[in-house]
C-alpha cells in the first residue's frame, strides 16, 4: 500500500536530537501509523545513530522506519 505521508530525516551525529524527534513523532502519527513512513538518511555518523533507529523500530513497530 502506498503511504500518505513520508517523513525524511536526514542526520549526521546527532543521536540526541533524532531521538528526541522520534519520540515526538510517535505520539504525532498516533492513530495514522498505517498511512505514514519515515525514512532516516544517515550520512555516516561515527555515534550511536543506527543504534537508536534500531530501538525505535522496535519501539514504535507499527510505523515504518526505513534505515539508510
Amino acid at each position: 500500500m502506498e503511504k500518505l505521508l513520508t517523513i525524511a530525516i536526514p542526520t549526521f551525529n546527532r543521536v540526541e536530537y533524532l531521538n528526541k524527534l522520534l519520540e515526538w513523532l510517535a505520539g504525532a502519527i498516533k492513530g495514522f501509523e498505517s498511512d505514514c513512513e519515515i525514512l532516516v538518511s544517515d550520512n555516516c555518523s561515527s555515534d550511536h545513530t543506527p543504534e537508536v533507529v534500531k530501538r525505535w523500530q522496535n519501539i514504535i513497530n507499527n510505523i515504518e522506519i526505513n534505515y539508510n
